[in-house]
């Protein structure tokens, strides 16, 4: 359905880096991401609206990445100057951008509980649209409290801890969300399917016919020779039509 796909691609776009190698995964994350909520845009326009969100983010990951090779190519003095122009730009806009996926992602699962009758995750997801806001207006403020009549009385490492901490449980609060929508969530038709047998989706979201019960392919292969049945009967009602035309010409000749 698309959750599992989520549920991979969620960490990633979070700037998640391995800074010991310098490696950044957030293009990465962004693509896994896109792919997911396509596959969940079915499912309520909200969930199209975070994959357009999304898209817009592509861009900035493509950025980061771009950044991150001038490093990894020795261009220290080009890097430094490239962070000096657009590091306060492009944290803007990544917060921004990060803000309106998580409110359009929040609020499209918490329709989408309700229409399955889950309340407890429609209310986890309400709730976690709170933590959201309140989670972007500590990262704001504490931006602005590296002044003096602040660092007096609190460090400001420490302030940058409280937030950080902060971060990383709105993070998992966020997965373990989509956690509980990739197990409790399925297709139509598998409602009675254990938890356990959902398969985590692939990233193209198909399964193999060794994945699918005999009467599946039975069906499938059905469906196949209606629709072959069906394009024949419709190209020999075409050549029928055709061929009275041509009669009927004949005649008035």
């Amino acid at each position: 359905m698309g959750f599992g796909i989520l549920l991979l691609g969620y960490p990633l776009i979070l700037s998640v880096t391995l800074s010991a190698l310098g490696l950044s995964f957030e293009l990465l994350g962004y693509l896994i991401m896109y792919r997911a909520l396509t596959l969940l845009s079915e499912y309520g326009a909200s969930f199209r609206y975070a994959k357009y969100t999304v898209a817009a983010l592509i861009p900035l990951g493509v950025f980061s990445l771009g950044r991150q090779a001038l490093s990894w190519f020795g261009a220290a003095a080009l890097y430094e100057a490239v962070n000096r122009v657009s590091s306060l730009a492009y944290t803007i806009l990544l917060a921004v951008g990060l803000l309106i996926f998580h409110i359009f992602l929040l609020r499209a699962v918490r329709i989408l509980a309700l229409e399955v009758e889950l309340p407890r995750l429609a209310v986890e997801a309400k709730r976690n649209m709170v933590v959201t806001c309140l989670y972007f207006m500590a990262a704001l403020a504490s931006s602005f409290m590296n002044v003096k009549a602040v660092t007096d009385q609190i460090p400001y490492h420490k302030l940058l801890g409280a937030v950080s901490i902060f971060g990383v449980i709105w993070i998992l609060l966020n997965a373990k969300m989509i956690f509980i929508c990739y197990a409790r969530i399925c297709l139509p038709g598998d409602e009675d399917m254990p938890i356990g047998d959902r398969k985590l989706p692939r990233l193209f979201g198909h399964r193999r016919d060794a994945e699918k019960t005999p009467e599946e392919i039975a069906a499938e292969e059905k469906a196949r020779r209606e629709r072959e049945r069906a394009a024949y009967d419709a190209e020999m009602k075409r050549r029928q039509a055709e061929k009275t035309k041509k009669n009927k010409r004949g005649k008035r000749r």
